[in-house]
């Protein structure tokens, strides 16, 4: 018999934890619903559970009654507002029980680190779903300058400056300057994007996301000088009207990347708050002392900080400010620069200014740590999922186990309300992080396997630009190398398996949209399933450099079906009973679908 799922997760926490798992807490739970919660402790621990709720400075306490076989259990309702619930148990003798979980890092990822933090169930509201059109997407992020060259003439327009330093006018197959100094520029263009739309497309990529676009003085444009201007390097409103409208009829949305919490001390708007205390941007500054001492984004005098005033409110989301503006161009949504510098009640609001003229726009957190908070119905739909990102490739390169990856996963799962879920733009790599393939030190197969599974697995995929062909870079400066266009035939590998499987994923309703349920994992191999519509979706993974053959039990509705390789044929495997075996090679994974 197969092992059921709760107990699966079960039987590896414990296992994790030397087998003290006293309390499993809820997955995310709506508004004002009721939760049993249960512990186990002898009878004589007369337990209580004090709580807290992360968005008020209130607490209370709970008294458990005794259900029997050292089972306490007590029934409490969720706050009426979104919020995350965090509670530990005090017992009669003092003893303090909470949950021990893996720190997964935020700037950097951790592995084999665990640590005792209170419990918490995210609670959330269900009316504050993200878009329907979200749910099968696969995301492609492109650094413009990086990406393609279509007007030759682009890359001597714009500033001749970067701040101190001379402009430096870079040959595509140059390799960026080090030590970066944000000044080099290679002249890709929205134009170059849009003469590669097939490319895209035949990639099997649904949606683009471009960080920055807007005036600038560097290449990478997190520091704008203004925020309705297209950078003139780049193009023209009209290009991206027409980069909109043509990759819309190739069913490819366009997604940009808004820094609302900072701009470039040579923008319009610090110039004049500079000039003159009586201008109405003075007030959108913190000046240490005005004129010429003020606060920048983490220091950085560069990048002049926004206050969270009426005006900048008003200016970024109010009607016709930056993010309705752009979005009426036809772009589905935005994803968000350094959003925790930001208040909480701020994207609230932005969250609510702008849904309500653009129901369907997608919204996106950056956010490198646990940004659950985020992701309760009221702000954002979606974060850029490192959390993710960390786990898997961490197991990918060999320092995660298959037992440890699955527990970081299910408390993953566990913290994120289900449609939020489904909507995690997830990752390998971006732009600020060094390069996937220079992660995993060369090692093509374990790229194919952690792409493999982010493919696999339930979100919004997405690809570095780059990434598909083996671009390297150790830092985050250097891994924004031009796209070798010239040397596609040189790797075909890399490319031959992305274009595969990103477009099996979009064949296959289970991988777009279905269910997860873990099926099988051990120190080595794992298998999941996915499930939609009567399609089912066996995607088994070996994160080992030896071949493994796996033996994974199935579930009687699993054991009648005929099931057939999707991702690579060469994987031989057969059902007999109860149970399905598998060979796969060294870092190898296999897809496996049946229909009803």
């Amino acid at each position: 018999m197969a092992i059921p799922e709760q107990d699966l997760h079960r039987q590896i926490a414990r296992g994790l934890r030397k087998g003290k798992l006293p309390h499993l807490p809820p997955a995310a739970s709506p508004v004002s619903s009721l939760v049993q919660l249960t512990l186990e402790v002898p009878p004589d621990a007369h337990p209580e559970a004090v709580f807290s709720d992360l968005r008020r400075e209130n607490s209370w306490r709970v008294a458990f009654g005794y259900a029997g076989q050292n089972l306490w259990q007590a029934t409490i309702m969720l706050p009426q507002e979104p919020t995350i619930l965090r509670y530990h148990f005090l017992l009669a003798d003092g003893t303090k029980i909470q949950e021990h979980r893996q720190v997964e890092g935020v700037d950097e990822p951790l592995f084999g680190v665990w640590e005792y933090q209170d419990y918490r169930i995210a609670v959330y509201t269900p009316t504050g779903n993200p878009p329907d059109w979200v749910a099968g997407q696969v995301a492609y992020q492109i650094f413009p300058d990086r990406f393609a060259q279509g007007d030759p003439a682009s890359l001597a327009k714009g500033t001749r400056t970067t701040y101190q330093y001379e402009a430096l006018l870079k040959e595509w197959t140059d390799l960026p300057e080090v030590p970066p100094k944000s000044r080099d520029f290679f002249g890709g263009d929205l134009r170059g994007v849009i003469n590669r739309l097939d490319y895209i497309r035949e990639l099997g990529i649904t949606c683009i996301y471009f960080t920055p676009i807007f005036e600038s003085p560097t290449n990478h444009r997190y520091d704008a000088s203004d925020y309705f201007k297209i950078d003139s390097r780049l193009g023209t409103e009209a290009d991206l009207r027409e980069l909109i409208e043509k990759a819309g009829a190739m069913g490819i949305r366009v997604l940009l990347d808004g820094v609302f919490n900072h701009c470039s001390q040579d923008s319009v708007y610090f110039r004049a708050a500079r000039a003159d205390k009586l201008s109405p941007y003075y007030r959108w500054f913190t000046f240490k002392e005005w004129p010429d001492k003020w606060e920048g984004w983490l220091g950085v005098v560069n990048m002049p900080e926004f206050v969270e005033c009426p005006e900048v409110e008003e200016f970024f989301f109010g009607k016709g400010g930056v993010a309705q503006h752009w979005l009426g161009y036809g772009t589905g949504g935005w994803r968000t620069d350094v959003t925790p510098w930001i208040t909480d009640e701020w994207w609230r609001r932005f969250r609510s200014a702008v849904r309500q003229s653009f129901p369907e726009a997608y919204l996106i957190a950056e956010d490198w740590g646990d940004a659950t908070h985020r992701l309760l119905g009221d702000s954002f739909d979606a974060t850029m999922n490192y959390r993710f990102g960390y786990s898997v490739g961490g197991w990918a390169g060999g320092k995660l186990s298959s037992l440890e990856l699955s527990d970081r996963l299910e408390t993953l799962r566990r913290d994120t309300p289900p449609a939020q879920f489904r909507a995690q733009l997830n990752l390998l790599g971006s732009h600020d992080t060094v390069r996937l393939l220079t992660k995993l030190e060369g090692n093509r197969e374990q790229v194919k396997l952690a792409v493999s599974f982010m493919l696999a697995y339930p979100g919004v995929p997405m690809v570095y630009y780059g990434d598909e062909v083996g671009i390297e870079g150790t830092f985050a400066e250097d891994s924004r190398r031009p796209f070798p266009w010239d040397s596609l035939d040189k790797k075909p590998d890399l490319l031959g398996f992305f274009r595969k499987a990103i477009n099996t994923r979009q064949s296959s309703p289970a991988l777009m949209y279905g269910d997860v349920s873990t099926l099988y994992t051990d120190s080595d191999a794992f298998a999941l399933l996915r499930s939609y519509a009567g399609e089912q979706v066996l995607a088994v993974f070996n994160n080992k450099a030896a071949p493994v053959e796996v033996v994974i039990p199935l579930e009687a509705g699993l054991q009648d079906r005929d099931w057939r390789s999707i991702l690579d044929d060469s994987h031989t495997f057969q059902v007999t009973g109860e149970k399905l075996r598998i060979t796969l090679p060294g870092y190898g994974s296999a897809w496996l679908r049946s229909n009803a």
